[in-house]
């Protein structure tokens, strides 16, 4: 017997670019999945459906463009930047669905008994925003939950201002159920709750109206502690599921969800790979799971083996993304956890090529514009991966809330002559707004490296890179 319906909503991206690489609200479906779990009924609108027929019909297509293993654009419409973004000279956009359709969308559902809301990054808020004001409209007696990566970062922002009649900070699953029960007069048993996440039900994956690809999660946490990153903060402690648990998923989506594409969003993929990676990657191959396998959230190089590398290749690994952050010794220890060296990336890398991947195959994700960082220590970094002869991500960092970096910018900021607009040299306002999170500003600029540095810095990363893929090319044609 139904306890109520609920109405599961991922927003609208609001930023200068989007991209869909491999990306799915897996947070919430996990969340959808405990629900159904205790009897709720669960509806489901996706703002960034690229495959909506009414959207498709807009563009005058009859399916999105695809690229590689599922990723592609989103539909983006051209909308005014907020004030506090007018100085960054970029277009400004809404990626997903046109705000019509969804208010169609809302139309046609039943009231909802709650509806729950995610977020993902603390400068895309504005997307949540306004799905929030669009679903008061609708249902204005239908209480909103928020819940998501904005919404444990920047708590207090998300009460004073989204709108939302509730917001929850951190893991999801059971503060919503629990809040969901209250709202709708419901009791479950929540001594039967599952305390291992190996024992959690699957993601809503059926959720999404197509898929090209699915996420997937085999481990929450991680137990580093990098000076940038609020992983731990997102999710405590280091956990990992059973490897039958997650072989059992990926059979799951491959037989009954037809899906052949998988992204791993892992922290620490590889950590204690004897017991957990390399059976997972036995089960694939015993299993016959002909699937392509893909790691945005990049992998520790440290950890890779040519066994392991040899195993990942035979398994089906497709896009291969590593860490590196900085070639820089005493940054690796220092902000990186010490998680890996020179040495220990190139050797990584050497053991991917002899397993078979390519140079094409394998990018590393190097860090600009960190506080203090110069940008002769990224120049060399840069030079450093190109000679190791593989390509170059370069991320540009964003402070994060709750970061030892976000502290020491805001300690910067506390001293006298700070800028009270954003952070250029004097570090950063830990009450500004979270739209000036977004790398895509960078942020630490200061009077001697400014934008046009970065993006200088960026030509020569990207001018290294075409010289590595053509030279992959050519002895790929060779083979």
């Amino acid at each position: 017997m139904s306890k109520g319906k609920l109405l599961l909503i991922n927003p609208w991206i609001y930023d200068f670019a989007a991209f869909n690489l491999w990306i799915e609200p897996l947070g919430l479906f996990y969340i959808a999945s405990i629900l159904r779990q205790h009897n709720y009924e669960i509806a489901f609108i996706d703002c960034l459906d690229r495959y909506h027929p009414e959207l498709l019909k807009l563009q005058g297509r009859r399916s999105p463009k695809i690229r590689d293993y599922g990723c592609g654009q989103y539909h983006k419409e051209i909308i005014a930047k907020p004030d506090i973004l007018k100085h960054v000279p970029r277009k400004y956009g809404r990626y997903g669905i046109t705000l019509d359709i969804f208010d169609a969308d809302l139309e046609k559902q039943d009231k909802p008994d709650v509806v729950l809301v995610t977020s993902k990054m603390t400068y895309w808020y504005p997307g949540p925003f306004e799905v929030i004001r669009r679903v008061k409209r609708r249902y204005p007696d239908a209480p909103v939950i928020l819940g998501g990566t904005y919404a444990t970062l920047c708590y207090q922002h998300a009460v004073e201002h989204s709108g939302a009649d509730y917001v929850i900070a951190g893991e999801g699953e059971f503060q919503t159920l629990k809040l969901v029960d209250a709202l709708t007069g419901n009791i479950s048993d929540y001594s039967a709750c599952p305390k291992d996440i190996g024992d959690y039900p699957f993601p809503a994956h059926d959720l999404n109206r197509q898929r090209d690809y699915v996420a997937i999660l085999t481990s929450r946490g991680c137990p580093m502690r990098c000076a940038y990153c609020a992983v731990w903060l997102l999710n405590p402690g280091f956990r990992q599921r059973r490897a039958e648990n997650v072989l059992d998923e990926l059979e799951w989506c491959y037989h009954e969800l037809g899906v052949r594409n998988f992204a791993f969003y892992d922290d620490a993929l590889l950590l204690n790979s004897k017991n957990h990676i390399h059976k997972i990657l036995d089960g694939i191959i015993q299993r016959n799971l002909r699937c392509y396998f893909h790691t945005p959230n990049s992998m520790h190089a440290q950890v890779i083996d040519y066994e392991l590398a040899e195993k990942m290749y035979n398994a089906g690994f497709k896009t291969i993304r590593i860490s590196l952050e900085t070639s820089d010794a005493q940054r690796q220890k220092t902000a990186s956890s010490d998680k890996v060296t020179n040495i220990g990336f190139r050797r990584a890398v050497e053991n991917l090529k002899t397993a078979g991947f390519t140079s094409n195959d394998i990018k590393v994700y190097l860090l600009m514009g960190l506080p203090g960082q110069s940008l002769q220590e990224v120049r060399d970094s840069i030079a450093f991966v190109h000679d190791c002869g593989v390509q170059v991500s370069l991320a540009e960092y964003a402070p994060v809330p709750g970061t030892v970096e976000w502290r020491k910018a805001v300690s910067e900021y506390r001293k006298p002559k700070a800028s009270l607009r954003f952070a250029r040299a004097n570090g950063f306002n830990p009450n500004s707004d979270p739209l000036l999170h977004n790398n895509t500003i960078f942020p630490f600029q200061t009077d001697s490296v400014t934008y046009k540095d970065f993006e200088k810095i960026k030509m020569f990363a990207s001018e290294g890179n075409r010289r590595i893929s053509v030279k992959s090319q050519k002895q790929s044609n060779i083979l």
